[in-house]
């Protein structure tokens, strides 16, 4: 493998943030215009579904994710559709402080809504992966004018009843001590000898990977939205009010998230569900081609 795709395939400082101001913060973003050509806009239905006049998609990341969570597919993503991609506040690139609503989901949903406006996006398809796909279900909610379509990824209407708030307690005051590095350091200590099937099937990638993500954060970020996955009120009561076409996305070994898709497929009126084999918690990195032609066949669905 050629040195620059080596470095690519890490997913660390791979794409070069834009900047906007969103409210009182500045968010970083990647902006990839579709690649189609003119010449191409027949009746072809290429690697990804979508012509030069769909929507954007915008992807939103996962807890201590960024914006190169989705290095490899964004590409392919974009070939027929413009494609954004946000790093989180407090998270990435993006400005590190709480806003008018602290860490919230209330205040993340309102930076998203914020951010579509500055870029005069009326409508877009929109896909959240865990904690970004809670994020991308309330962005539903609260103005669901703004979405065609909706993808979520690994992720759940309410906290996963298998994780542990405690831990996360214990690793955010851990990270109040003596810092992010000291945090990152021990959470690969411990987690290399136990890891899963598919996190092996990364190799070194994914520790490099989790490592930028980690580092990018700060012991605040990382302890207010984190408990914010933890206390925030279920919206399983809630799931009735959204129509719109609905991708529900969770790989096979994904036992934290399985729940919360059984929950989606079961209280969405218009949802689909796909379980992905040779997945965990990243379906897009882990099956990718799997991944692809799901994402492909909902975007068909919403022509």
């Amino acid at each position: 493998m050629p040195a620059e795709e080596a470095r690519a395939a890490t997913g660390v400082d791979e794409s070069v943030p834009s900047h906007l101001r969103v409210g009182d913060f500045e968010m970083a973003f990647v902006d990839l215009p579709s690649t189609r050509t003119s010449a191409s806009t027949s009746t072809s239905t290429s690697a990804v579904a979508g012509t030069s006049a769909a929507p954007p998609l915008v992807l939103i990341h996962g807890f201590t994710g960024h914006r190169d969570d989705f290095i490899g597919v964004a590409p392919i993503l974009a070939h027929n559709r413009r494609v954004l991609i946000p790093d989180l506040r407090g998270h990435g690139d993006s400005e590190s402080k709480p806003g008018a609503y602290d860490w919230s989901f209330k205040q993340l949903v309102q930076d998203i809504e914020g951010f579509l406006t500055a870029l005069d996006i009326e409508r877009c398809d929109l896909l959240g992966h865990s904690l970004g796909g809670m994020v991308a279900l309330r962005c539903a909610l609260s103005f669901p004018e703004r979405f065609r379509s909706l993808a979520l990824m690994c992720t759940a209407p309410e906290s996963p009843k298998s994780l542990s708030r405690e831990k996360l307690i214990k690793a955010a005051d851990l990270a109040d001590a003596t810092g992010m590095p000291r945090l990152q350091e021990l959470t690969e200590k411990s987690g290399r000898p136990n890891a899963s099937r598919c996190i092996r099937g990364w190799g070194e990638r994914y520790w490099t990977h989790n490592r930028r993500r980690l580092l990018a954060m700060t012991p605040a970020s990382y302890r207010g939205i984190g408990l914010e996955l933890f206390d925030a009120p279920s919206q399983v009561a809630r799931l009735g009010e959204i129509s719109m076409p609905t991708l529900v996305l969770v790989g096979e070994d994904d036992t934290d998230f399985l729940p919360g898709a059984d929950l989606f497929e079961a209280h969405l009126p218009n949802a689909k569900r796909l379980t992905i084999d040779r997945a965990e918690h990243h379906p897009h990195q882990e099956n990718a081609e799997a991944f692809l032609a799901a994402m492909d066949e909902h975007l068909l669905r919403v022509e």
